[in-house]
């Protein structure tokens, strides 16, 4: 009985522990033809403020996961309207398909700044908003 207890405390725990993520990223790369593929970039806001900035590196790897691209991406600019809790952007960027197994493709955020807001974070699906300005 005392076990049964004590495994419902550490399940309740667990369950109510869980942090949900701020971003829901999707990349989706689509075949345009035999010699291009276009990746499409698209991340929803999930917090509570909008974002007024974010940027990114979309990673494209072979199948050993050995780097063998990184391109810049701008998913929200400062001019742009912000980026209110529940809506996405979406950016596409073009690729060359190669030869063999396909190549995988991965969106890190570097930066992100929230609307009237100085400070700039970057995130990590571990360690979770980083300040770095």
């Amino acid at each position: 009985m005392r076990t049964q207890i004590i495994a419902f405390i550490v399940l309740i725990g667990f369950v109510f522990s869980q942090d949900g993520r701020p971003f829901e990223i999707t990349v989706t790369p689509r075949y345009v033809d035999e010699k291009r593929i276009v990746v499409n970039v698209q991340l929803t806001n999930l917090t509570n403020k909008p974002l007024d900035y974010l940027e990114g590196f979309l990673l494209e790897r072979d199948s050993s996961r050995k780097l063998l691209d990184e391109k810049r991406v701008v998913l929200t600019a400062g001019y742009e309207p912000s980026l209110e809790t529940g809506f996405a952007s979406t950016k596409s960027m073009s690729y060359q398909v190669s030869k063999g197994k396909p190549n995988t493709y991965e969106f890190v955020i570097s930066k992100c700044k929230f609307f009237g807001e100085s400070k700039i974070f970057t995130w990590h699906p571990k360690a979770g908003y980083i300040r770095i300005e």
